[in-house]
């Protein structure tokens, strides 16, 4: 049986109230040839358009709106207004609405630091819900901000969104899902692949470790090209 199509999802939402404001538009270190740093939303972008079986882009903003930069990665970006519910999981079952049927390859822009072979494991999943793990066999280590969503397990959230429920966590250990973790330690120092930026100091830490890494977005945009046949697609309005 073919598994549906997948969207790539940035949630780019959050208020980031602990940082003073939106977190999205924080801006990584300039590279060595002094190029400015990406701000987050763009990194994401470029992380998620990298993976290979992506079709588009969806950027779940909530209220604030997004702008996102001249990342071209062969693929439509594009906004999704929020659907039912608050928080993070009101982006995904908005972007679940814009795209019925298809499966959501999620990720938070707070997370800079997940690599693109971990996403690429994620969307290699045929489960309902594929979540990243610091410790797959734990349901509390399990990150849904950063996850393959597929229709069973979205449709499973818009029904807990009906009950008043808005967490996304639940659902990683609900029964009737089919639900397969994706250990971050397999691509590195879990503590670092699924670093939640949150404050100040969390925001000083991701930009250290950006800084030092060595995955780079041009990389990411060499791998892009090839999925795409080396040619550019035209991006859709927001």
């Amino acid at each position: 049986m073919s598994l549906a199509p997948i969207a790539g999802v940035v949630l780019a939402g959050g208020e980031g109230r602990r940082l003073g404001g939106n977190k999205a538009v924080l801006r990584l270190p300039r590279s060595r040839s002094g190029v400015p740093g990406l701000t987050l939303v763009d990194w994401t972008v470029a992380r998620l358009a990298a993976v290979a079986g992506v079709e588009e882009i969806l950027v779940a903003a909530g209220d604030f709106g997004a702008e996102v930069g001249p990342v071209d990665q062969g693929l439509p970006v594009s906004t999704a207004p929020d659907g039912p519910g608050a928080g993070p999981a009101a982006g995904v079952l908005g972007a679940a609405r814009a795209r019925p049927g298809h499966r959501l390859l999620v990720l938070a822009c707070d997370l800079p630091l997940v690599p693109v072979d971990l996403l690429a494991a994620l969307a290699a999943s045929g489960a309902d819900l594929a979540p990243a793990a610091d410790d797959p066999g734990d349901p509390r280590a399990m990150n849904p901000t950063c996850a393959l969503w597929a229709p069973p397990a979205l449709e499973r959230l818009a029904a807990r969104i009906e009950e008043g429920d808005n967490r996304l966590y639940p659902l990683t250990r609900r029964a009737g899902l089919r639900v397969e973790p994706v250990g971050a330690g397999r691509f590195g120092d879990p503590e670092h692949v699924l670093l939640n930026v949150n404050t100040a100091a969390d925001w000083e830490r991701a930009r250290r470790l950006v800084a030092a890494t060595a995955s780079s977005l041009g990389q990411d945009r060499r791998e892009g090209d090839q999925r795409a046949g080396g040619k550019r697609l035209p991006r859709s309005s927001p």
